[in-house]
């Protein structure tokens, strides 16, 4: 039997996605939205003809719909190509633009790999980069952030929720505390619309990243929200556009997917979230009921929907695949990690030793996650789990 054919006929189970930090399944409305923008946009909107001006209406209605959002102005939103492109325009930038009245970047050492690596490249520029530890539940103490921050940093980037255990950061607290000290703070929202409050003004923030395809919009669009008088340089070069910050041909289309799916994900965060939150909680009491199985991150306080376990005696790398196979899609951590043969950063910054940050598997619901999925997860990992210690005995 084919198996087209044993699909049609019931026997191949639809498969299960729980990986929504990672990117998350275009929503149909989003989509929607998209394809009457694309009939529209296609001139450049640049250009001075009919169909550049109709296309830099298209561009600038949807900055005007991220903006009303975040409560903030159609000024302070830069569109990018996602969240990477935002925190690296985000980090340098301000460290460039302040420069001269410090050299000093202070991160978290639990930041994604888009806030880790430009504060590197700043380091090897010669900026002095401190990297704040976390507590050993993946969460950073906001009075040992901000004594990294004494010394009047250029710029600190907080994140909102960490992208693997799920812990939500003190940035308000942080922000209230930096102000007095003239700290450009930068957070990585990506992953939190739809499941936290995410307006800069709530947040206290100066920068603050998006990134469409983690919210149920299209990938290759992002935002950059810039509060007005935060000074930025650029850091690429070619074109005007975006405030002369970010060159090149503005995706039009990709802007109305952010706007769309952002505006869905604030309309509907409280319904979400909750509806996360006890989806999450299901899975992770009864992941935890297996001998050997203990979570990795905070107890409570955590990005609504997102389960990290570790599990004694497997290889994440192994759960994954397998779960793959039986048609459940979770991973062992970061996407942008693919190929690294070291464990996961974030997990040996809270302690991890090497084995034990190699035998953790994330599980992350989302729109469309059902609590037959979830059944069907606790169906299968129980035995997954003793066959794999079984052979690796």
């Amino acid at each position: 039997m084919s198996r087209g054919a044993a699909r049609i006929l019931g026997a191949v189970p639809r498969r299960v996605y729980l990986d929504h930090v990672a990117s998350s399944p275009l929503d149909p409305a989003v989509r929607e939205a998209m394809d009457r923008a694309r009939d529209d946009a296609l001139g450049n909107p640049s250009s001075l003809h009919a169909e550049g001006r109709r296309a830099r209406d298209i561009l600038e209605a949807a900055r005007e719909r991220v903006a009303k959002a975040l409560g903030s102005r159609p000024r302070e939103v830069l569109f990018t190509s996602g969240g990477t492109e935002s925190c690296d325009l985000a980090l340098r930038g301000a460290a460039l633009a302040r420069a001269s009245a410090g050299r000093r970047v202070v991160v978290s050492a639990v930041e994604h790999a888009a806030v880790l690596d430009p504060a590197a490249a700043l380091g090897k520029a010669g900026f002095d980069v401190a990297r704040v530890a976390p507590s050993p539940d993946g969460t950073v103490d906001p009075e040992t952030f901000l004594r990294a921050c004494s010394d009047g940093p250029a710029v600190a980037s907080l994140m909102l929720a960490n992208h693997e255990t799920g812990a939500v950061m003190p940035v308000r607290a942080v922000a209230d505390a930096a102000r007095p000290r003239r700290v450009c703070l930068h957070c990585d929202a990506t992953l939190a619309p739809g499941r936290l409050d995410v307006r800069p003004d709530a947040l206290g923030v100066d920068l603050l990243s998006l990134s469409a395809h983690k919210i149920h919009g299209p990938k290759g669009a992002g935002a950059l929200y810039v509060r007005r008088g935060t000074k930025l340089d650029a850091t690429r070069f070619g074109g005007v556009q975006e405030e002369r910050l970010r060159p090149g041909t503005e995706d039009a289309v990709g802007a109305v997917g952010l706007a769309a799916a952002l505006e869905r994900a604030m309309a509907a965060r409280e319904e979400r979230a909750a509806r996360y939150a006890a989806l999450a909680g299901t899975l992770r009491t009864a992941l935890l009921s297996i001998p050997g199985c203990r979570l990795v991150g905070p107890e409570a306080g955590t990005l609504p929907g997102l389960v990290n376990v570790e599990v004694e005696g497997c290889e994440g790398e192994s759960l994954v695949v397998n779960l793959d196979l039986m048609g459940i899609a979770a991973s062992t951590g970061s996407a942008c990690a693919i190929g690294a043969l070291e464990p996961s950063p974030v997990l040996l910054a809270m302690g991890l030793s090497k084995r034990r940050a190699a035998s953790t598997v994330r599980f992350a619901v989302g729109e469309g996650t059902t609590e037959a999925d979830v059944a069907r997860v606790l169906e299968v990992f129980p035995a997954l789990v003793d066959r794999l210690r079984a052979l690796a005995r």
